[in-house]
């Protein structure tokens, strides 16, 4: 188990099998995909996307790339 602080300084725990990693890296890691996750988040509730429809490069970027043109058009 690998205990790091967030920006709040609330304590995260994360269960982990990589005993090869640093908490320091394994940290860094859980923040970098969280930071993804509230991109993604921000598409959704702005950009009026609700679901995207594949894991695909294409089918991320049709339906961001239609919804920016609308949005800004």
């Amino acid at each position: 188990m690998v205990v790091f602080e967030d920006g709040h300084g609330h304590d995260i725990r994360v269960v982990t099998n990589l005993m090869h990693i640093t908490a320091e890296e394994i940290a860094l890691m859980y923040k970098a995909r969280w930071q993804i996750e509230l991109f993604f988040r921000w598409i959704k509730q702005h950009l009026n996307i609700p679901t995207l429809f594949g894991t695909t490069e294409n089918a991320v970027y049709g339906p961001l790339f239609s919804a920016l043109i609308v949005s800004y058009c």
